[in-house]
C-alpha cells in the first residue's frame, strides 16, 4: 500500500519559519534528489542573492509571473544543483534559501519542501519509506500520513 505524507516543522515567532538547525535537511533531499530528474524552484522576487545563484545553475530562463511575486525556476536536475540545494542551502538569514522546491521524475511528483524547508509534501510512499522519513526528521516534526 502506498501513502501521502504531509509533515511539518512547528514555526518560530518569527517573520520566516526556522527551526532550530537543519540536520534532517541532507538526508531527506538526498533521498528525493536520488529518485528525481526535474526541478522547480520559487523564491521571492525580493530574494536577490538566490535568484542570481540559482538563475547560475538553472540553464532556462526564469518564469515572472506579474501577479505572484515570485521567481520561478525549471529545469533539468543537474549534479550541480543538486549539490547545491544539499551543501550550499542556508541563507544569510540563516533558514533555507529556497521559499519552494519541487522534485519529480518526469510527470510523476516526487516531493515538494515548501515555506523555507519546514512543510513537505511527498506522495506513494511506502511504510519503509515513511520510517526512513521520520528517522531522519527533528523530534518535534507534525506527520500526517494518509492513503
Amino acid at each position: 500500500m502506498k501513502y501521502q505524507l504531509h509533515f511539518t516543522i512547528p514555526e518560530f515567532p518569527n517573520p520566516n519559519p526556522m527551526p532550530e538547525d537543519y540536520e534532517y535537511w541532507v538526508p531527506l533531499m538526498k533521498y528525493f534528489i536520488e529518485k528525481s530528474d526535474t526541478i522547480e524552484i520559487h523564491c521571492w522576487n525580493e530574494e536577490k542573492e538566490v535568484i542570481k545563484e540559482t538563475k547560475a545553475l538553472v540553464q532556462d530562463d526564469p518564469e515572472l509571473p506579474e501577479d505572484m511575486k515570485l521567481t520561478i525556476f525549471r529545469g533539468i536536475l543537474t549534479y550541480d544543483i543538486s549539490h547545491h540545494l544539499l551543501y550550499d542551502h542556508i541563507a544569510e538569514t540563516e533558514n533555507i534559501k529556497w521559499f519552494s522546491i519541487f522534485l519529480s521524475k518526469g510527470d510523476t511528483t516526487m516531493f515538494h519542501s515548501e515555506h523555507w524547508g519546514t512543510e513537505f509534501f511527498a506522495p506513494n510512499l511506502s511504510e519503509e519509506e515513511i520510517a526512513y522519513i521520520t528517522s531522519v526528521m527533528p523530534k518535534d516534526t507534525n506527520f500526517n500520513q494518509y492513503e
